[in-house]
């Protein structure tokens, strides 16, 4: 819950209150912190610290990071080391603190309290019906259901994790059970556990039991799965309706799923609960199903409260996708980061990978859940099957449709992942990519549509351009104003040198000056920074200069491959450098073994599961290229010795600088002024390559 919720003095108040020392003590140890003058300092923990970065003011109450910028109060501290809300924070903040909480906190804090309160008796009913199913689940008379869960392989530790139990043939065992407990009959049907108060029976029998447990890990209800195929009744017999369970709010797991997810920095989303029991087999805690095919609005609110990328994995039948389809718009419509796993290979979901792959089935699901796409893909899959045909799609009516239905999903992604996507659209549709990306791009509702074009006069009236022009052209000679970008005699060597260096290449000489500083700057951000590289992207800037389009494919990897990575450490320089060093021997491998593929190899429009690329693995005895497979696609990208020779230059570089360069404000002025030097440079390239060297001082 954010803190618009609330008062927001009341974060002010126990911000000034609690003592910022204190609570970092707390959180990293007393030994952390060392006395520095009038204040102190500590290891930062947001990022990989080698020596104590991060200030702590007594004076001001405040911490402050100067290597990542990472800043702000007690509360704020709490929330982004432990991955809470801003309530949990301050919560946890009182109580280090010994605060007492405010009256209102009291009174929002806690639907579970309330809850609790108001529904003691039925919970605790739900509690001890509970416990008999487990009981009854190790009786003689539980033999069956064992053996059951000993066919699925599901091992004992997942058995007592979802606390499964069985219900007896005989549906007034348990209610009995109860009411001998003390529990009237009023309150077993509040708690909906009678299926008739008149015949005070139980509205399970025979069947596996699944406790359902609400957000706030209160059991407010099971699901019963049948184990005799003979028996009446569906496959599962779901909960009724109660004041404690409406099954549009749950998200089965939910509540053992989120601390995990956040830690991990995403979640995934499967569709049954043998499939959140084979994720966690797997080693997956960060697992939940909705308690129907599709998400929500209820689930979505719940999912975006964990701030994390939510990963859809519903069953690979004609219903699950359907159903993943129509989960996009509602991700869309709240702005949850999502991805999608591809169609499961030889299996309908996680819990048949297990099956049908042992003794290799968790390496197996590995694998597979980590076949991400975006659901411009995603779709693009789903029109093929439908509206293509020979695996295209070029019915012009089709085409028009999906883009329409894509683009807002297009319309969100980077730069690169744009670039992507249009190159496979392409192949599916014969329609280039400048004219797809076009396309997409006028279905930008007009008013998010807020980029200026390249428009000299507009250009000047924003104070980017000097209005002193040249003798003999219209074009500026001073492109940028000193007050944007810093003074020359401000940048690091490091920068200096590698400004040089684009200078002399062929590439490089073909840009005017200000856009080799702006560009050099922006690249210098992006590995000391991940929020830099966030803000980077959202920006969909492109860069003029090539060999920068490819770092940033590089920096883009090691990104992806660690959500929880907030600046390159040094492995990851040595990575790309190692990447660089054997890149030709590892290019050279892949274009053999593409060779070697036929000529006919099919795009498979089940979510592209047979690639050609995807499909080529390069080979990797005793851990010889020892960035694979991080960089394994970028082994199919092609780099001349031009870009390996900067790409080098910027690794060096880059590394040997402070993570401090990072300003965001700094940053957010470079990357506004991006698009109009990049236009400016391509206007100068229609002319005469002379008149764009006279330029360059």
């Amino acid at each position: 819950m954010a803190k618009s919720d609330f008062d927001s003095s009341i974060f002010k108040e126990i911000s000034k209150t609690a003592r910022i020392k204190d609570v970092i003590e707390y959180e990293l140890g007393a030994s952390a912190v060392i006395k520095k003058g009038k204040d102190y300092v500590c290891l930062c923990p947001f990022h990989n610290d080698h020596s104590p970065s991060m200030q702590i003011n007594v004076r001001t109450n405040q911490y402050h990071c100067w290597v990542d910028n990472h800043h702000g109060d007690a509360i704020n501290f709490v929330q982004e080391y432990e991955h809470i809300s801003p309530l949990e924070a301050l919560k946890k903040v009182c109580l280090i603190c010994s605060i007492p909480l405010p009256d209102s906190i009291h009174n929002v804090q806690s639907k579970a309290i309330q809850k609790q309160a108001q529904y003691k008796n039925e919970l605790n009913a739900l509690l001890e019906l509970k416990k008999f199913y487990q009981t009854y689940l190790q009786t003689n008379e539980g033999q069956y259901a064992r053996d059951y869960l000993a066919k699925r392989k599901i091992p004992e530790e997942s058995i007592k994790h979802f606390s499964l139990g069985l219900a007896p043939l005989d549906a007034s065992v348990s209610i009995k059970i109860l009411r001998k407990a003390g529990f009237e009959v009023s309150t077993l049907e509040k708690a909906g556990i009678l299926s008739n108060s008149g015949d005070l029976l139980d509205r399970y029998s025979s069947r596996l039991m699944y406790p359902i447990e609400d957000d706030y890990g209160n059991l407010v209800g099971f699901s019963g799965r049948k184990l005799n195929p003979d028996q009446s009744g569906g496959k599962y017999i779901n909960y009724p309706t109660t004041e404690l369970f409406n099954k549009s709010e749950i998200l089965y797991h939910f509540n053992q799923a989120k601390d995990v997810a956040r830690k991990k920095g995403y979640i995934y989303v499967v569709e049954g609960f043998n499939d959140v029991i084979a994720f966690y087999r797997a080693g997956h805690e960060n697992c939940v199903a909705s308690m129907g095919t599709a998400l929500t609005l209820e689930n979505v609110k719940s999912l975006k409260k964990l701030g994390v990328e939510v990963r859809l994995c519903l069953d690979g039948d004609e219903p699950g996708q359907e159903a993943m389809e129509e989960c996009l718009p509602q991700l869309l419509a709240a702005d949850v980061p999502f991805r999608i796993v591809k169609k499961f290979k030889n299996a309908k979901d996680a819990d048949e990978i297990l099956a049908n792959f042992s003794p290799n089935g968790k390496e197996e699901l590995d694998k597979q859940i980590n076949r991400l796409i975006d659901p411009v893909m995603f779709l693009l899959g789903r029109y093929v099957n439908k509206y293509g045909s020979n695996q295209q799609l070029t019915d012009s009516k089709a085409i028009n449709d999906y883009i329409q239905k894509a683009a807002p999903y297009y319309l969100k992604l980077n730069l690169i992942d744009q670039q992507k996507d249009l190159n496979w659209i392409a192949k599916i549709t014969k329609v280039d990519s400048k004219t797809l990306e076009h396309l997409f791009s006028s279905q930008k509702d007009i008013d998010l549509n807020k980029e200026k074009t390249f428009n000299k006069d507009s250009y000047q009236k924003d104070n980017y351009v000097s209005k002193r022009y040249s003798s003999n052209n219209n074009y500026p000679q001073n492109l940028v104003s000193n007050t944007i970008l810093p003074k020359e005699n401000d940048h690091s060597r490091h920068i200096l040198a590698c400004r040089e260096a684009v200078k002399n290449t062929s590439k490089g000489n073909q840009m005017i000056d200000k856009l080799i500083q702006n560009e050099t700057e922006i690249v210098f951000v992006l590995p000391h920074s991940r929020n830099g590289y966030k803000a980077f992207s959202n920006a969909h800037i492109d860069f003029f200069y090539k060999p920068f389009r490819k770092f940033v494919l590089i920096i883009d990897q090691i990104y992806r491959a660690d959500y929880n990575l907030k600046q390159f450490a040094p492995e990851h320089y040595q990575k790309i450098s190692d990447f660089l060093e054997q890149y030709d021997e590892v290019h050279q491998i892949y274009l053999n073994l593409k060779d070697q593929q036929t000529a006919d190899e099919a795009f498979d429009t089940d979510l592209f599961d047979t690639n050609i690329d995807e499909l080529i693995e390069i080979p990797n005895e005793d851990n010889r290229y020892s960035f694979l497979p991080l960089f394994n696609d970028l082994v199919k990208e092609k780099f001349d010795d031009e870009d390996l020779s900067i790409l080098k230059t910027l690794v060096t570089y880059t590394q040997a600088s402070s993570d401090s360069c990072f300003g965001e404000n700094e940053l957010k002025k470079q990357l506004e002024i991006h698009k109009p030097l990049k236009g400016y440079n391509e206007e100068l390239l229609k002319g005469d390559k002379k008149d764009s060297l006279t330029l360059r001082n």
